[in-house]
């Protein structure tokens, strides 16, 4: 459901933003002066980035929220930011001292986990020095990430959030609401809770709540088809990359296979031809010395042998 239109009840924005801000350890709200939903924030020409916050609110103090429901993650801490700065921006009028920047609390309600590492309920976002990370620079702009994944995961029950107002608040957003038992016992336990579901009622009927809420869903749908469709075409592509690689690998083992055999066989080819060579060179020995020198056949017989034996010994060792 579209909680942020559902919201726009002063009381019931207060409790939750109340229970909010005592979980995250922030002050509470006072009053609030002013709430609208589908706030633009515009830039001063044309050609500047627009933005529509789901929710906007400015206390009696002159602290200012924006509430939102995200089910798309991409970019979400650029939007954060832009959307931060330019509420901001709306209430800093020229000659304002820079310490009277009004603090800006940017509170998304999220169906994902910012990161992969890690599933905190809430993931806080703060401005702070790279070289001591636990040191803020600066308090006026803070984003929170309320990750519905890890209070959906911890919180299955009713009777699970009851005495945590906080709990309780999304424990609504996230199930109590599609229950009527639930719905009326929640509705019981405060101001807020039975605003809130006493406007519910009001807008089951409402066309374009509904068309929202539609819009919503048609998003979530969306997104996990994209997210399938991402997953099988990088498991396409790794398989492709395996096959390709396997084959370079073999294509690689079988050259150098073929050299190592190559190698070998040369090398037995160079020795055959170097053992030829030099038997044919003893028989040339052989038949001068029997022409010149006029030897027995004994006598050749034990000179080819020892000739030969001395050929062969290189090999040898």
């Amino acid at each position: 459901m579209y909680y942020p239109i559902l919201l726009k009840s002063g009381t019931a924005m207060k409790e939750f933003l109340n229970s909010f801000l005592q979980y995250a350890g922030e002050e509470p709200i006072d009053e609030i002066l002013s709430m609208r939903s589908e706030y633009p924030v515009m830039g001063d020409s044309a050609d500047q980035k627009n933005g529509r916050l789901d929710v906007r609110v400015k206390s009696e103090s002159g602290r200012l929220f924006d509430v939102e429901v995200q089910v798309e993650k991409d970019y979400m801490n650029e939007r954060s930011f832009f959307y931060g700065s330019r509420m901001g921006e709306d209430e800093f009028p020229p000659g304002t001292p820079y310490n009277k920047m009004p603090e800006v609390r940017i509170i998304n309600l999220v169906d994902f986990y910012m990161r992969d590492d890690r599933s905190y309920l809430v993931e806080p976002v703060v401005l702070s020095y790279l070289n001591n990370p636990g040191e803020l620079a600066t308090e006026k702009i803070k984003i929170y990430y309320i990750q519905m994944p890890t209070f959906r995961r911890e919180h299955k029950t009713l009777e699970s959030v009851k005495g945590n107002l906080f709990f309780t608040w999304l424990y609504l957003f996230d199930r109590g609401y599609q229950n009527p038992e639930e719905m009326e016992v929640i509705s019981r336990m405060t101001e807020g809770l039975m605003n809130f579901a006493k406007r519910y009622n009001y807008s089951i009927d409402d066309p374009d709540l509904i068309r929202r809420y539609r819009m919503i869903e048609d998003g979530k749908r969306d997104i996990a088809t994209k997210i399938s469709a991402a997953v099988e075409k990088a498991e396409r592509e790794t398989a492709k990359r395996v096959e390709l690689e396997t084959a370079q690998r073999v294509e690689r083992e079988t050259a150098q296979r073929v050299e190592r055999e190559t190698a070998r066989r040369v090398e037995r080819e160079t020795t055959q031809r170097v053992k030829l060579e030099t038997i044919q060179e003893i028989e040339d020995q052989l038949e001068h010395i029997m022409r010149v020198k006029g030897l027995d056949e004994d006598q050749i017989a034990e000179y080819t042998r020892f000739l030969k034996e001395k050929a062969e010994e290189p090999q040898n060792q």
